[in-house]
């Protein structure tokens, strides 16, 4: 088995705490009439970029990164596919059950006119991706669940195209991602088209390729980058800054990763990260029912907060109980499984 990368269960932690941020925070922007930022944890807007983007940004990197880490010698597609089928659904389809079954008025809400082939959508955990074009069973998940199914499914093809000529492909990718930046006029959001972030996931597939050590220039420079936005606050394409921040970000979060390899730090950010997805699926419903019992528009700044610990008070041990059930579920169904 291959040493663990701290430096990719740092990033992955601060990517959990920037997703529960987004999800809690979302309130106080999308959730009233007059956006109250000041109510917000920590900011909404860092680096001059939506939190949320800056999450999946990190996700998206550290998932090419640590697949390259994990398969960079060898790749047997049938063991592939089969191991990142079981990793993603069992546990999707447990979360759903458990967050529909509380509260099943949520389906009155789902109407009788939704067309019942959709429920493939939620089964396969596609219906958030998809959302733009018509109503479905949408509970949990949200859409980058989806958009990892679909970079799960492409990935052997990218790992063998950067093996075989990097520069090539990386010229590939950022035509690619020119053209569609240019031409782009479909309903769904552009942060879902994968032509867009190819640059992330593909970056974090190079790092690992080429066990690059950030250096201290280039984490200054990074860091140059996040200041600049943060000050200048561009006002072209959210998803091209969203490419330059997110990448910048990791690079610098990478660099400080290397003097925060201490105990407690080290066994904070393992926890977050082997937890990681179970809290994906978990944090949406669980602040959905906590902040409902709360009249958000006059909270106070500090009661904000208290409400957000709250929030994570509850998220961590459902998310503990839900990988645990799902592994001593799956242990039983395939006793041969690793878990």
């Amino acid at each position: 088995m291959r040493e663990r990368l701290f430096y990719l269960d740092f990033v992955r932690a601060i990517a959990v705490i920037l997703i529960l941020l987004t999800h809690f925070n979302a309130w106080f922007v999308f959730g009233v009439d007059v956006p109250q930022y000041d109510k917000c944890v920590i900011t909404e807007f860092p680096f001059g970029i939506y939190i949320g983007d800056l999450g999946v940004s990190m996700f998206l990197i550290i998932s090419g990164a640590a697949l390259m880490y994990v398969y960079e010698e060898k790749l047997e597609l049938v063991k592939f596919y089969k191991k990142r089928f079981l990793a993603i659904y069992p546990m999707f389809w447990m979360a759903y059950i458990v967050a529909v079954l509380p509260a099943l008025g949520v389906w009155k809400s789902f109407g009788f006119d939704i067309p019942k082939w959709r429920i493939l959508l939620t089964v396969t955990g596609m219906d958030g991706y998809f959302s733009e074009y018509g109503s479905g069973f949408y509970v949990l998940g949200e859409w980058f669940l989806g958009f990892i199914v679909i970079f799960y499914v492409i990935f052997p093809l990218l790992k063998v195209c950067l093996k075989k000529n990097e520069v090539i492909t990386w010229i590939a990718i950022i035509i690619l991602y020119c053209i569609t930046v240019y031409f782009y006029d479909l309903e769904m959001s552009m942060s879902k088209c994968i032509l867009i972030r190819l640059p992330e996931l593909c970056f974090g597939m190079t790092l690992v390729k080429h066990r690059f050590r950030i250096k201290f220039p280039i984490a200054l420079f990074a860091l140059a980058v996040l200041c600049a936005n943060a000050i200048v606050r561009p006002d072209f394409n959210s998803s091209i800054q969203t490419t330059y921040v997110g990448i910048a970000f990791f690079v610098l979060l990478v660099f400080l990763s290397y003097y925060t390899e201490y105990s407690p730090v080290k066994k904070v950010c393992a926890f977050l990260s082997k937890y990681s997805y179970a809290i994906f699926l978990v944090h949406h419903v669980a602040i959905q029912y906590i902040q409902s019992a709360f009249d958000l528009e006059s909270v106070t700044v500090v009661k904000s907060y208290i409400i957000f610990f709250v929030c994570v008070a509850v998220i961590i041990p459902i998310s503990i109980m839900l990988q645990t059930a799902e592994k001593g579920i799956m242990a039983k169904i395939l006793p041969c499984k690793k878990q």
